[in-house]
């Protein structure tokens, strides 16, 4: 295939006890990841076994080069692929069309959509629109202002922030009834998008953590601008625009555990983060970290990794967070999509293959382990574990027993051959 190529990758999978939890979970929860758009611990793994060997990896299709793609959405047996002014539902077997949304404006590229009981919530550059995923029919749409968030999405409301003229907003609005406001925050200050914990809305907005409790906005301030945040199953995670990962814990009503602001400093630019059972992995500029989020330590930096793409995370193969860095090559520059297993002993990197540009891409995963990769050139490509041929497995084994049963014949004919010569017993 033409500009992706898989390379070297490592054969080895440890079963760890996060790996055991990851079964429980795909007998109990629904694998996909992002279901509801929260960047938090519950919403941004998936479970299902995705490509881990060179043997056993296939690109299964790409699509061709293209102008203002969007955030790619997996769903069910699709993909839904936001380009141009139009939302683009491909078959996820082979990428073919199979219908098309049309939209008032040009999708934006940076901000994700979400899919909530079969209703896509697509945001473009200053718009969100509703989206019958059945039927590709748009329900409704509103003008907003500049979206600079991904959307979040559960019991029918939406949740995303986006920049009116001077000013930056977080909404959320009624996506089954018209996209009406429900509430709004306004700051000064970028706003991030949202996390939940707790059943609390959280999301940055400049150098404070703000959490949507039952008394209202509840503002704690972290000491350093934030710029993503994640939530863990007890605190949230923010990475900062000075370089720091910071951690905080909050009490029942929304505000700041005390003395619970803990600080870990990466350093350069960071990218989203995300973690499992406080094993938290983030890009940066200055390369690929693992950190320790109950200790607020580096487990493990990766140097080479500089300019890593914003991780995402399965536990179907082991705990393995899919990262992707540019490196220089003999034949130009390329992109390399790298595979980080974590298991209680080690962390290994495994390069799993070659993409020409993945500057500002973007990445999903299905629910069945097939993975998709927007590029810079705004082409897809659909990778996937290939298991082993039920034939070729028959055969190796025919083969294997016919070895045997010549290795056999021929030790009884050496043994037959050495008595022949044997002199007589007197």
């Amino acid at each position: 295939m033409k500009n992706f190529y898989t390379t070297a990758f490592s054969r080895s999978i440890t079963l760890t006890f996060s790996f055991l939890i990851a079964i429980t979970l795909m007998l109990f929860t629904n694998t996909s990841a992002r279901a509801a758009g929260f960047a938090s611990e519950s919403e941004v793994i998936s479970t299902a076994q995705t490509p881990f060997d060179k043997k056993y990896v296939k690109i299964d299709w790409h699509t061709s080069e293209g102008e203002n793609v969007g955030a790619p959405l997996a769903f069910e047996d699709y993909l839904l692929l936001p380009t141009l002014n139009k939302v683009n539902k491909l078959s996820e077997k082979d990428g073919k069309l199979v219908a098309t949304a049309e939209l008032d404006e040009k999708v934006s590229t940076s901000a994700r959509g979400v899919i909530e009981n079969g209703l896509l919530i697509q945001p473009t550059r200053t718009e969100l629109h509703v989206i019958d995923v059945s039927e590709m029919n748009v329900l409704c749409s509103e003008k907003f202002g500049e979206i600079i968030t991904d959307v979040a999405c559960e019991n029918g409301l939406a949740y995303f922030g986006f920049k009116d003229g001077g000013a930056f907003k977080f909404r959320c609005v009624d996506a089954v009834n018209n996209l009406e406001t429900v509430w709004e925050f306004s700051s000064e200050k970028p706003v991030t998008s949202a996390a939940k914990i707790d059943g609390k809305v959280v999301f940055g907005a400049g150098e404070n953590l703000i959490v949507r409790a039952e008394s209202g906005f509840i503002e704690n301030p972290v000491g350093a601008e934030i710029s993503h945040v994640f939530a863990g199953k007890f605190a949230v995670f923010m990475c900062c625009e000075n370089g720091e990962l910071r951690k905080l814990r909050l009490d029942d009503d929304g505000t700041a555990e005390e003395n619970s602001l803990g600080v870990c400093e990466l350093g350069g630019t960071l990218t989203a983060a995300v973690g499992v059972d406080n094993h938290i992995y983030v890009g940066s500029t200055e390369g690929f970290f693992v950190i320790d989020g109950l200790n607020m330590d580096v487990t493990k930096k990766y140097d080479e990794l500089k300019n890593a793409s914003a991780p995402i995370l399965t536990l179907g193969s082991g705990v393995r967070a899919y990262t992707a860095a540019p490196h220089s090559d003999a034949d130009g520059s390329r992109w390399y999509l790298y595979s980080v297993l974590d298991t209680d002993e080690t962390v290994t990197l495994s390069e799993l293959a070659k993409i020409i540009d993945f500057t500002d891409g973007k990445a999903a995963v299905s629910d069945s382990g097939r993975m998709f990769f927007r590029d810079a050139k705004g082409q897809v490509w659909a990778i996937s574990l290939s298991k082993p041929s039920l034939i070729l497995g028959i055969i190796k084994v025919i083969l294997a027993f016919a070895i045997l049963i010549m290795l056999i014949l021929i030790l009884r004919a050496w043994v037959k051959n050495r008595q022949s010569k044997r002199p007589p017993d007197f």
